[in-house]
């Protein structure tokens, strides 16, 4: 058949081509589902099918090259791009051994295969050793398909195929150099200093030039997905420079640009669309192609043929088998890793063609390799289809401790400008695994022009909406109308059982008693989900690392382990190095917690003499690109204290443009104090602990009065227990609210907790405080109440006193008594 529809084969008109390779990109996967074979077999058999080799119907020319070759160079830079580079700095060492092993044994029997099978010349073998050592990872899309990226053997294989094509094309240049003008010092001096010269321009330049266009070109429609194209290209081309494959610089540039985007970003969506939709589909056809089915016939070309696969097969197998057994893979974890490295294509061309070219190889060779390539490229995908799935599997079976509960995201939007922010801080503290979606919300204050702002309210959703389907991740918008902001955003938590919640804040403060401004300071109050009170000046991917402030004693609060979850989650998703910042007293226990949270970025401590140290130290510690995180806490939590309310505001007003973002962990709810509760804990308040009309005098004697006629203390030098009160309360002003003072220690004067009440009607006016001081508590814990007991004693008393009314009845209580029934009429919430 020499034409179709008086069109002569292979078809020469570019509407015809490009139509029949849509076509085929179009059914192949179809068929293929059809026949239970993975899809990337189905495109390569179709390029089979209609190539030169069977129907002719398409010719490999420069078109088919060009578009195959654009193919190869964008999987290579989305494997980089999508690298998990935080596990792989973790494996790093594994990853480098790994595909030394993998390119290693199937070179050595290549070697031998070479000078005593097939009558090689050394030089020969070492060229065939480098064909079978390197792989391409063809089966890259099908492990990115089934979620199991990020599995510790899949992201070895990633970091391995590095190794082995860097390796492979390395012998490749170093037999090249043995032929002709190619030898002697010259040559190799100046190879090693473009190559040099290329890594260290790449490594300098490229991650400097990713975050300079993501911080400072506005986004218009497709910017940033052609700045990541343009980059990809640029670097392939100066790879080719510097003697180099152009696969290794694109691969290069996806990891040199992989921490700017996010893995579930808009930008990563388009860069795998485009990618799967067209490119890799041509390279895979290209592959196809390239088989030529005339010479299946021939004894020798086949004979060749299986001895390259074997050699492939025997050399990648047992280097899986080996690092299966040594790291205690399971056994579909292991035939994952097998099928990943065993698909041979882009440095097996290159080093087979330019090996024909310089005379090593002969046709048949050739011909040898390209069965080989179709043969691993067929059974590579199809090992990785069938066991990625029970590796998914085993993923989403594995046990989550507490910390790994479900999560339900709020996102409350009222200002347009930052909504698309607080959106991609939902995205990157998400956790895909649990496929739950997030809720973008906004509320309309109910009155005259509701609908007004409703319809106002439905255009950032609408936005919102759009925003998240181009990062493919889903969405349920949410509107609400309500008299109150806060409570509409307060009923939409209940009603929708919210684990999470990302607001945004302005940095201005509406009074000096408020902590954000009266919205936000209500929420606080109204919910105990996990808040997070984000203010970002710059875009989040843009950010080289997360500085966690986490303060004394937050390591015991119950929504401790999923506040630095999402935290790590972030950090994972950025690339982001996390720093955490604590005290010297409290480090040995908040490093293990954090460190036992997952997932696991890379992680590192940074230490404070004492917690109000805080602002005098990241002074000299910030730099301009950090993301700040306070770990903060609601007034009465565990870890609370007076000081913690005003560092949101120190912060907006001493850094300025400083991104940062205030975490207040989920609260369990409390119980309430009263004496009908047969709670033992409860009965902390007693009468004859509470002292009334005491005068302004030194905090310290002042303490002393407060405790001194108790029975407790008989024969007890009550001046260490003072200031072991005093010395517990430097890093925090002692006030628990406008009024009221707490002191509290931990001591092995006391046997069991008390509490100790002093009352002033007149008031005092004490150092530490800035607030005239009408009450003072006192709780002393003895040391075998355990931290947790202690510090949840310290919750309880925080709230034993509301402002307001409350406040007032106990200063104006005429006796002891009737202090003891104010204090006893509080409602905790």
């Amino acid at each position: 058949m020499e034409e179709i529809f008086s069109y002569p084969l292979p078809f020469e008109d570019p509407v015809i081509i490009f139509a029949l390779v849509m076509l085929i990109i179009l059914l192949a996967p179809i068929a293929s589902k059809k026949l239970k074979l993975p899809a990337i077999v189905g495109l390569i058999l179709a390029g089979t099918i209609v190539g030169p080799g069977l129907l002719g119907l398409l010719e490999r020319d420069f078109t088919i090259e060009l578009l195959g070759t654009v193919g190869l160079l964008y999987l290579m830079f989305m494997a980089g791009l999508s690298l998990d580079l935080i596990q792989f700095e973790k494996l790093r060492n594994k990853s480098i051994g790994f595909g030394l092993a993998s390119f290693l044994l199937p070179q050595l029997a290549a070697l031998a295969a070479g000078v005593y099978l097939l009558d090689y010349s050394v030089a020969t073998s070492l060229l065939l050793g480098s064909i079978v050592g390197s792989h391409t990872l063809l089966a890259y899309p099908i492990a990115e398909r089934l979620g199991i990226t990020k599995n510790m053997g899949v992201t070895m294989s990633m970091g391995g195929t590095l190794v082995t094509d860097t390796l492979s094309l390395g012998v490749l240049a170093v037999v090249a150099g043995t032929v002709g003008d190619n030898s002697g010092p010259g040559y190799w001096t100046g190879f090693a200093a473009s190559v040099i010269a290329f890594v260290a321009v790449s490594v300098l330049l490229l991650p400097r030039l990713g975050r300079w266009f993501f911080r400072n070109v506005k986004s218009r429609d497709n910017t940033d997905y052609i700045f990541l194209v343009a980059i990809l290209f640029t670097t392939a081309f100066f790879a080719e420079l510097a003697g180099l494959a152009p696969i290794i610089g694109a691969f290069m540039a996806g990891l040199l640009l992989n921490r700017l985007v996010p893995a579930t970003g808009t930008l990563m969506s388009r860069v795998q669309f485009v990618g799967n939709a067209l490119f890799i589909p041509f390279f895979l056809i290209s592959v196809g192609m390239l088989v030529d089915v005339s010479v299946l016939g021939s004894l020798d070309v086949w004979v060749k043929a299986i001895v390259f696969s074997l050699l492939v097969f025997a050399g990648k197998g047992i280097a899986s088998l080996g690092i299966t057994k040594l790291f205690n893979f399971t056994k579909e974890e292991g035939f994952v890793i097998y099928g990943l490295t065993t698909p041979q294509s882009a440095a097996t061309l290159a080093v087979t063609l330019i090996g024909y070219d310089l005379g090593f190889f002969n046709s048949t060779a050739v011909n040898a390799v390209v069965i080989m390539i179709l043969i691993t490229c067929l059974i590579g995908p199809w090992l990785v289809e069938k066991y990625g799935r029970a590796v998914a599997i085993q993923e989403d079976q594995k046990p989550y401790k507490s910390s790994e509960a479900p999560q339900r995201i709020l996102v409350p939007l009222a200002n347009p400008e930052t909504s698309d922010a607080l959106m991609d801080i939902a995205f990157m503290v998400r956790d895909q695994k649990l496929d739950q979606p997030i809720y973008p919300l906004t509320v309309a204050r109910d009155g005259r022009d509701a609908e007004a702002q409703v319809a106002r309210g439905e255009k950032m959703l609408s936005h919102a909406v759009i925003h998240a389907a181009a990062a493919d991740v889903p969405v349920n918008p949410v509107t609400r109308v309500d008299l109150n902001i806060a409570k509409g955003i307060t009923r939409a938590v209940s009603e929708m059982r919210i684990s999470n919640i990302i607001i945004g804040w302005n940095g201005q403060i509406s009074a000096k008693q408020k902590i954000f401004g009266s919205i936000l300071d209500q929420l606080l109050d109204d919910v105990q989900t996990m808040l997070m009170v984000s203010k970002i000046e710059k875009p989040i991917n843009s950010s080289k690392r997360i500085v966690v402030a986490i303060p004394p004693f937050a390591e015991f609060e119950s929504g401790f382990r999923e506040a630095v979850r999402s935290l790590k989650l972030m950090a994972d998703q950025i690339g982001d190095e996390l720093v955490v910042v604590t005290t010297k007293a409290r480090q040995e226990f908040v490093k293990p917690r954090v460190l036992d949270i997952k997932p696991e970025p890379e992680v590192t401590f940074e230490i404070l003499q004492k917690w109000g140290d805080l602002p005098e130290w990241y002074d000299g510690f910030k730099d301009e690109e950090d993301l700040f995180v306070l770990l903060s806490a609601r007034d009465g939590s565990v870890s609370w204290r007076p000081g913690l309310d005003r560092l949101p505001r120190v912060i907006a007003q001493r850094y300025p443009g400083l991104s940062f973002i205030t975490v207040y962990p989920e609260q369990v709810q409390t119980s309430s104090l009263s004496d009908k509760s047969d709670n033992k804990d409860l009965q902390l308040v007693q009468q004859k602990r509470i002292k009334m009309d005491l005068k302004e005098k030194p905090t310290e004697e002042l303490l002393e009065d407060i405790i001194h006629k108790d029975p407790a203390f008989d024969g007890i030098d009550l001046n260490r227990i003072s200031k072991r009160l005093l010395k517990n309360s430097a890093d925090y002003t002692p006030e628990v609210m406008p009024g009221v003072l707490l002191y509290e220690a931990h001591t092995s004067k006391v046997e069991s907790q008390l509490l100790f009440i002093g009352v002033s009607r007149e008031g005092m006016n004490l150092k530490q405080a800035a607030h005239t001081a009408y009450v003072i508590l006192i709780l002393l814990s003895p040391k075998s109440y355990s931290v947790d007991q202690h510090l949840e004693g310290v919750n309880k008393v925080a709230k034993l006193i509301k402002p307001g009314k409350n406040l007032k009845a106990v200063r104006d209580a005429e006796n002891i008594p009737g202090i003891y029934q104010a204090i006893l009429e509080t409602d905790v919430k």
